[in-house]
């Protein structure tokens, strides 16, 4: 199984994770805001760094994925290598 997330679709879960942390764990004002220019300035659409971070985020996905593959495979008593 593949997934690939466009550039579109990283940056929604990047705004979104980078939320929950700003939301859900006591900073300081310093450490929000730092995180809140980091997530401007350098996720911008269209920049390098937005293309890395898709890049990286779908080949970990697909790792995990086909990880998660490998287990169910040997859980149920036969394992083939595809």
């Amino acid at each position: 199984m593949h997934i690939i997330l466009d550039e579109e679709e990283s940056l929604s879960l990047l705004q979104l994770v980078s939320a929950q942390v700003v939301d859900g764990v006591e900073l300081s004002e310093e450490a929000v805001e730092a995180i809140r220019e980091w997530r401007n300035r350098t996720m911008e659409r269209g920049s390098d760094d937005l293309l890395s971070f898709a890049a990286a985020l779908n080949e970990t996905l697909g790792n995990k994925i086909d990880e998660e593959l490998r287990r169910t495979i040997r859980r149920r008593d036969y394992y083939r290598n595809a």
